[in-house]
């Protein structure tokens, strides 16, 4: 029984690949007909249907042609070596889309915050502190307000100097602070409530306007063991409780008349 042979229009119905992408193939010697018809017409053999099945195959894998033809003509590649390449390949490529990603996120958090530096400026600064998941949070809680938009204006007046010392400054009052409770300072003692004024002046000076009503808010969202509460319970247990405390009674002697 005579084997049996397509021709490329029978061929094209038959994988949807198109006549014109057959031709092609047949012309950069990718896929070569087994036969010609006495007219002159292409005719593909089984054998040629199977290549034609791989070529489509390597092509759904993203693969150009000049490599598939390579990899065609060498008999001892198989599609599972391939596809291991392959896979390979993909993973390297998911990992630098991921790092850009990851670089995308740190800058929209940046602008996010306000943060005019650079991406150095910003490592040499915050180190690896995610930014992108304080910018979602304080968006979340203050976006829309005034201290929202105070808050990004002075920001983007900072250089990287600026935010090394303020960085310190406030290392500086929780260290004291947390120095004080530790000490059996009581939160209710003036000592306490001195360095709350000295936070205060800290938000105020460098961040929004900050008066005492604005500051007990504050207390309470620290009590209530958020961003910078959970910070402050990470330095030491009940030290959001402790400047909650103080931040109350500074504010309570400042409003009080005498």
């Amino acid at each position: 029984m005579e084997m049996e042979e397509h021709t490329v229009g029978a061929v094209a119905a038959l994988t949807g690949v198109s006549v014109r992408t057959l031709h092609h193939y047949d012309e950069i010697g990718l896929l070569e007909p087994n036969d010609r018809s006495p007219a002159g017409y292409r005719l593909y053999s089984a054998d040629d249907l199977r290549r034609l099945q791989r070529i489509l195959f390597y092509r759904e894998l993203d693969l150009d042609l000049g490599t598939i033809g390579a990899v065609l003509a060498e008999p001892g590649v198989t599609d599972e070596d391939l596809l291991r390449a392959q896979r390979e390949l993909l993973g390297e490529r998911i990992a630098r889309h991921q790092a850009m990603m990851a670089v995308i996120d740190r800058e929209v958090a940046a602008r996010k915050l306000g943060l005019t530096l650079t991406p150095q400026e910003r490592l040499e600064v915050f180190g690896s502190t995610r930014l992108e998941d304080n910018a979602d949070r304080a968006e979340q809680r203050w976006g829309g307000t005034e201290q929202w938009r105070q808050r990004r204006r002075r920001a983007s007046a900072h250089s990287a100097p600026d935010w090394l010392a303020i960085r310190a400054e406030q290392s500086g009052i929780h260290q004291r602070l947390l120095d004080a409770m530790r000490a059996g300072v009581p939160a209710t003692s003036p000592t306490a409530a001195d360095l709350a004024e000295e936070q205060r002046l800290h938000l105020h000076r460098w961040f929004h306007d900050c008066d005492h009503d604005t500051h007990r808010h504050l207390a309470a969202t620290y009590l209530a063991n958020e961003r910078i509460g959970r910070n402050y319970d990470d330095m030491a247990p009940g030290l959001s409780r402790y400047v909650h405390d103080a931040i109350i009674v500074n504010a309570d002697r400042a409003t009080t008349p005498p």
